[in-house]
């Protein structure tokens, strides 16, 4: 009589809250919408079929934009898309406002800019373009985004770098005037400096452990002296 009464606690239900203490309400490890279980909607990229039809879109929508330079700005679109496909879930919900409202303002302000030029003239340098999509507008998002879905998930030099250059990329067109041609030619002639950084210093962990043991703080380097007491006041 006494095994019937007594119950053992269930593991899968959840403890019950003492009276008075907030007990929030979270999502359990594998559940969708936390971000970290195993049914997260973003795990479903990870496919090799996925990933070779997203290559196959790369490809085409490049190609596009490089041959009709009008259609150019849905490589931008393409950037957003995949810039918060790689930020983490509360990072996501932080950032997805002001980048998709910039991106929409990017994508409205590149084909007005498109229109007064000559599409055989790159508009940075001014000198002349082999091909009518040859302009190096639209080859900069899109390295950037295939960058940002195929790099792993793990913490690189490289990613981050991507990731810095595709959200200023993006809300540069919050500057006024044509100051989104400035960044986007800033970044179009050191892009090749900022890769070759990054890379090495993933490639090879002694170069990084290099910067980081010269950039290091030694605590025992500094000394700290007792405060030294304030001579007596004479007597008056």
């Amino acid at each position: 009589m006494t095994d019937t009464l007594s119950s053992k606690p269930d593991p899968k239900r959840p403890a019950a809250s003492k009276p008075g203490v907030y007990n929030p309400v979270t999502f359990g490890p594998g559940t969708p919408g936390d971000g970290n279980g195993e049914n997260d909607w973003s795990g479903n990229f990870e496919s090799p079929l996925v990933r070779l039809f997203v290559a196959l879109l790369f490809a085409t929508i490049f190609t596009v934009a490089w041959e009709r330079p009008e259609f150019g700005p849905v490589t931008l679109v393409v950037l957003a898309a995949c810039l918060l496909h790689r930020l983490e879930p509360w990072q996501r919900k932080l950032a997805a406002a002001p980048l998709i409202l910039a991106t929409i303002r990017l994508s409205l302000l590149v084909p007005a800019y498109f229109a007064d030029w000559n599409p055989r003239i790159n508009p940075f340098n001014g000198a002349f373009s082999h091909m009518p999509g040859d302009l190096g507008m639209f080859w900069l998002p899109t390295f950037l985004s295939v960058c940002l879905f195929y790099l792993p998930k793990k913490d690189s030099i490289t990613l981050k770098i991507v990731v810095v250059e595709a959200m200023t990329v993006i809300l540069s067109s919050l500057l006024p005037g044509e100051g989104f041609l400035s960044v986007l030619g800033i970044f179009h002639y050191t892009l090749f400096f900022a890769i070759t950084i990054g890379l090495v210093l993933d490639l090879k962990p002694s170069v990084r452990a290099l910067f980081a043991s010269t950039g290091g703080f030694d605590p025992s380097s500094v000394r700290v002296y007792p405060a030294t007491p304030p001579p007596p006041r004479p007597a008056v």
